[in-house]
């Protein structure tokens, strides 16, 4: 559902729902309280089944691995930042693959198309994106790791607010 809304809107409104949502979650990230809680624990059952997919649909509509989300979702459930980021990295590729797969069925009019693109994915940015991920995750681990939660928090917080900021400035067409 996330790949055939995503193909049917403008990158301008994609890219204004990012940045709107991620000021959010950065602005929660950042200056959240650690008492700001949803629960003392995950949802399970009903409450997952429901979680699940709107966690999915949002990150597909964004181009998004779901750590944007479910790193802050994981939060207000008591998940440790540690644990909320690595069991993002998990999510992503769940939520990845189907999407890759949706987006190479999707038409896009060859005369607005970059070239060795199939169906919306661009075959070069696609790997140079999976070969720098494979590269760098390691070293993203391993400074995670290292850092207390409360300045953790904040970096991711930071970069969020920085790519959202710079979504809507390419949404306003500046």
């Amino acid at each position: 559902i996330g790949v055939l809304i995503a193909a049917g809107l403008r990158s301008g409104v994609l890219q204004g729902i990012f940045g709107v949502l991620g000021i959010v979650v950065g602005l929660y990230l950042g200056f959240g309280r650690d008492t700001w809680r949803l629960g003392n624990a995950m949802p399970t059952s009903f409450r997952r089944a429901i979680f699940a997919p709107i966690l999915g649909f949002m990150s597909v509509l964004m181009g998004i691995g779901g750590g944007s989300f479910g790193v802050p979702l994981m939060s207000l459930y008591g998940t440790p930042i540690h644990r909320a980021v690595a069991t993002a990295a998990g999510l992503g590729v769940l939520i990845a693959v189907p999407s890759v797969i949706g987006f190479l069925m999707v038409t896009i009019p060859e005369a607005s198309r970059p070239p060795y693109t199939v169906g919306a994915v661009n075959l070069p940015a696609f790997a140079l994106t999976i070969s720098m991920t494979l590269i760098t995750a390691p070293y993203g681990v391993k400074l995670a790791h290292k850092m207390d939660p409360k300045p953790l928090k904040r970096v991711f917080a930071f970069f969020l607010t920085l790519v959202a900021l710079n979504m809507l400035r390419k949404a306003a067409g500046l």
